[in-house]
């Protein structure tokens, strides 16, 4: 097991440690309370591509109200209840990956400071956010499409597109790998990266297409929500670092049996009866005088205690025997 400071405990820590999710139960909440809300808010926005009728087309004396309503849910632009949930959702991700980061920095046989990857997560989700309102892939895009000559995709997107994912991967890896319960942090953060390649590429290859971009957006707040629990996956694996309750592995099979093998068979308790009386009986034996007469000698002397040992031993063998 890994071994941690005090300083490391989420009660030691001066901060929202101690109220993240560390059981199944809480974190299962958790992914509810970030999924449900994104997944409604989507249906709501695309209720004219899912089912042909806009839930806000009408009019009458409420006219106004409805196009309030569907201005707060338009899928379409940026000033959405869709993109505000996802930009909440990467701000907290961000914030999750910084107190890892402070939980991490205390881990005794840290290796050459890889606490520091949860500072690059959280500075990576901190773009993305951003990456959300302004067009910085497209201004990265466009600085690199002019210093080499090569416009890689419209508007440099697919420059943007390699640089993202090559920096989420390797901070990914820095950050994850050394986790001793990472499948569950790696999953959700695969799905993250997976649902914003979508996204980019249905920016790339469906431009213009209002379906296409619609469903981009979609596939972007979706990866933001991943995103975040992600980081509270690996919040909650540190957390039982730092207490010590990761499982260990248990043993294979074939070990188990071997194991049970080794082990010795259980005697009937008549065998035991008989072995209670057989030395009551030489103990009875011990307490008299126990003499040996040497033909040599016409002394009678008695036994030492290790040569009544002994007798005792033959004694039990030969029953054995018998």
């Amino acid at each position: 097991m890994a071994a941690y400071d005090p300083e490391a405990i989420p009660e030691n820590q001066r901060g929202p440690a101690t109220l993240l999710p560390t059981g199944l139960g809480g974190l299962t909440l958790a992914i509810l309370a970030i999924v449900l809300p994104l997944v409604a808010t989507l249906v709501v926005a695309s209720s004219g591509q899912l089912f042909g009728r806009d839930l806000f087309a009408g009019g009458g004396r409420f006219a106004r109200t409805l196009a309030a309503a569907a201005a707060v849910f338009d899928s379409r632009g940026v000033a959405s209840l869709q993109v505000w949930l996802a930009q909440t959702f990467l701000m907290a991700a961000a914030s999750v990956a910084l107190i890892v980061r402070l939980m991490r920095r205390h881990r005794r046989d840290d290796y050459k400071g890889r606490f520091r990857a949860w500072g690059w997560m959280a500075a990576l989700l901190l773009l993305t956010a951003c990456a959300g309102v302004a067009p910085l892939g497209r201004l990265v895009g466009a600085a690199l499409a002019d210093a080499t000559g090569v416009a890689f995709g419209p508007d440099g997107i697919g420059w943007w597109l390699a640089v993202s994912t090559t920096a989420f991967l390797a901070v990914s890896l820095w950050a994850v790998v050394p986790l001793h319960e990472r499948l569950a942090t790696a999953t959700w953060l695969g799905l993250a990266l997976i649902a914003w390649g979508g996204a980019a590429a249905g920016t790339w290859l469906a431009a213009g297409h209002e379906r296409a971009e619609v469903a981009g957006l979609a596939a972007w707040s979706l990866g933001a929500a991943f995103a975040l629990i992600a980081m509270l996956a690996a919040a909650r694996s540190v957390i039982r670092e730092v207490r010590g309750q990761c499982g260990r592995p248990a043993k294979p099979k074939a070990e188990r049996v071997k194991v049970e093998k080794l082990k010795p068979a259980v005697r009937p308790a008549e065998d035991d009866e008989a072995d209670a009386s057989a030395f009551e009986s030489e103990a009875a034996a011990d307490d008299s005088d126990t003499a040996y007469i040497d033909g040599s000698d016409h002394e009678q002397r008695h036994l030492s205690k290790a040569e009544r040992k002994r007798l005792k031993k033959l004694a039990r063998m030969n029953g054995a025997a018998a």
